[in-house]
């Protein structure tokens, strides 16, 4: 499975992937499962089931000129809602060139074509703007703003939930 836009190849991540992809990771997600290698394991570990509705699948996000990993983004269960929920990160020298997205609309069509979703969220935080603007170039909907608990940080923090629906899909 890969999806390509004009300027990213999308796929899942190989395991020799993982030294670049541990420098995409924030310190919250290097603990995660004892270590980034037992995170990325567990990322690669999802590939078998390829479920959103249940658990999730994040995917490398590359630039198709030079092979290399700009970050990631995927979709998969929101811990809280229930709900599958679209995500991306950029490591910060790639970021503001438009590459988030590209990566989020791919993602997109791939999530609500492939499982036929009558909807697709999105999270970003209240302060979040940037995060907020992809969604917002994506499609998705603002419906309002939720207080959230980041399991990985057993903290509450407000975000903003978007909605993205397919066409002809309820909105």
């Amino acid at each position: 499975m890969e999806l390509q836009t004009q300027r990213l190849f999308i796929r899942p991540l190989a395991e020799s992937d993982f030294p670049a992809f541990e420098k995409t990771l924030n310190q919250v997600q290097k603990t995660a499962l004892g270590s980034a290698k037992g995170f990325f394991d567990w990322i690669t570990a999802q590939y078998e089931k390829m479920d959103i509705l249940h658990g999730l699948i994040s995917l490398g996000v590359f630039d198709k000129n030079t092979g290399e990993l700009l970050g990631t983004a995927g979709a998969g269960r929101h811990d809280d809602l229930g709900e599958p929920e679209i995500f991306y990160h950029l490591l910060p020298e790639h970021r503001g060139r438009g590459y988030a997205t590209e990566a989020a609309r791919a993602v997109t069509s791939w999530a609500v074509e492939s499982y036929r979703l009558p909807y697709l969220i999105g999270t970003a935080g209240v302060e979040n703007i940037k995060s907020q603007k992809v969604l917002e170039r994506c499609g998705y909907r603002l419906i309002d703003t939720r207080t959230l608990l980041v399991h990985a940080e057993g903290k509450q923090y407000d975000f903003k939930y978007y909605r993205f629906y397919p066409p002809g899909g309820d909105a």
